[in-house]
């Protein structure tokens, strides 16, 4: 049994599950965050990827959205590694806009199901 333990294969959605539950780790889930975060793949479906990550960074005075906007970021860097090189958020946007059109629509989808274990994990620990 130790020995199928160490070879243990993740699926995408077990990644994506992790990856949501330790951004939520450290975080008092108020039930403002809660509900941004609920409303945040609309806002992408409507939007875009380009234009929500616009808007959260403009408005990264409000917890919630720079919340959302920082696990965003941090989950591109993760996955698409090549695409960023640096941490400024300026840089970031600024090369997250030299991405081809395809990549960025294939980068969207990849979030999308990632917030969809955020939703979920942010409901369950959501302070009532």
């Amino acid at each position: 049994m130790e020995r199928i333990m160490e070879n243990k294969i993740e699926t995408m959605q077990q990644k994506r599950a992790k990856f949501a539950l330790e951004a939520l780790k450290n975080e008092e889930i108020s039930k403002d965050l809660a509900n941004f975060i609920v409303g945040t793949p609309t806002m992408l479906l409507s939007n875009g990827l380009g234009q929500t990550m616009a808007f959260l960074m403009a408005k990264k005075d409000k917890k919630e959205r720079k919340f959302v906007f920082d696990v965003i970021k941090k989950y591109l860097y993760k996955n698409y590694e090549d695409y960023f090189t640096s941490q400024d958020d300026k840089d970031f946007m600024m090369q997250f806009h030299n991405i081809d059109f395809y990549k960025q629509i294939e980068m969207q989808n990849e979030i999308l199901k990632m917030l969809e274990w955020l939703k979920r994990y942010a409901r369950a620990f959501e302070k009532k």
